[in-house]
């Protein structure tokens, strides 16, 4: 079966072209667009697609918004940001909304097939740009930790116990934004052990995306170092 895909997308020139990349794969199967907020919700209540493609930059609302009516209603689908903005507010702001991955419409036609792959497979693609934003947030809030260091060695303390070794290796390769077949060639293991830890991961931090374990594992200390 192909994959299913639903473009929201504020920008006629951006529409057509990631809808032309999408129906260039015959992987993927285009089930519906939409160009404005309004549309947009009538889309996902009409269309239950296995990934959305949501532009944050929409002409009547914000993405963020129409972000957490997919969650709710369609919690079984992947939720990929296609967009302009590559702030730190907007990148979390998605994040905690429930975005599985986030690109920079910058990003070229072969590394976007293989993001929509990755992301069908469990991965949650992050554009560089978008992976070094929130390291850095990482590396903020683990020096806001070292001002408190009693709180954080509790903090750290507490997540060394709930995750094992080899999971917190996993989660720092994920907040890389590395694939799960690049994990598994770095850390000499297979993509279906990548695969079980993550799944792990998201169990033991309560959270169903790379992004969301990324953040609430920050706020947690284990990636403060």
């Amino acid at each position: 079966m192909p994959i299913t895909i639903a473009v929201i997308e504020g920008h006629p020139i951006f529409l057509a072209h990631f809808t032309e990349i999408i129906k260039s794969d015959s992987d993927f199967l285009l089930v519906g667009t939409a160009v404005d907020g309004r549309q947009g919700r009538q889309l996902i209540q009409d269309v239950n697609a296995d990934i959305y493609l949501l532009d944050l930059a929409l002409p009547d609302m914000s993405g963020l918004d129409l972000l957490s009516e997919i969650t709710s209603l369609r919690p079984q689908a992947n939720t990929m940001i296609i967009s302009l903005f590559d702030d730190e507010l907007n990148i979390l702001s998605a994040i905690e909304r429930g975005a599985a991955g986030y690109l920079l419409k910058s990003i070229e036609p072969s590394a976007f097939i293989s993001a929509l792959h990755d992301l069908h497979a469990g991965a949650s693609p992050l554009s560089p740009v978008v992976a070094k934003k929130l390291l850095h947030v990482v590396r903020r809030h683990g020096a806001e930790k070292q001002s408190h260091p009693v709180s954080s060695r509790r903090s750290t303390d507490s997540v060394s116990e709930m995750l094992t070794e080899r999971e917190s290796q996993v989660l720092r390769e994920l907040a890389l934004g590395l694939a799960f077949r690049e994990i598994a060639e770095k850390l000499a293991i297979s993509c279906h052990t990548v695969a079980q830890h993550v799944r792990n991961i998201y169990r033991k931090l309560g959270v169903s995306s790379r992004g969301r374990a990324v953040y609430e594992a920050t706020k947690m200390g284990i990636l403060q170092e």
